[in-house]
């Protein structure tokens, strides 16, 4: 009752897509999904009764989420490591 997300939202986000229509909206091959699943990168994904891989919407959003932030958290890293180093100054005793 709380909750006052549209249903199409929870639709959308609930969406389960097939390997080859993940792999079209990444502009990826269904073989690299299948590499990503073997080495335990990419979105997460299910498996259903059958053995049918599956990826929850929501997961791929999360996933997608996060290649984002580690790209600016690298970026930010690497700047940082670019900064001049300032001369130290040694006292004359």
């Amino acid at each position: 009752m709380g909750d006052s997300t549209p249903v199409t939202e929870h639709a959308t986000i609930w969406q389960l897509l097939a390997p080859p229509q993940l792999a079209e909206l990444l502009a990826v091959s269904d073989k690299t999904l299948r590499n990503w699943r073997n080495d335990g990168k990419g979105p997460a994904y299910i498996k259903l009764d059958g053995g049918a891989v599956r990826y929850p919407m929501r997961d791929v959003y999360a996933w997608l989420d996060e290649q984002r932030n580690t790209s600016v958290r690298l970026h930010a890293h690497r700047a940082h490591e670019m900064r001049p180093i300032e001369p130290k100054i040694l006292n004359a005793a």
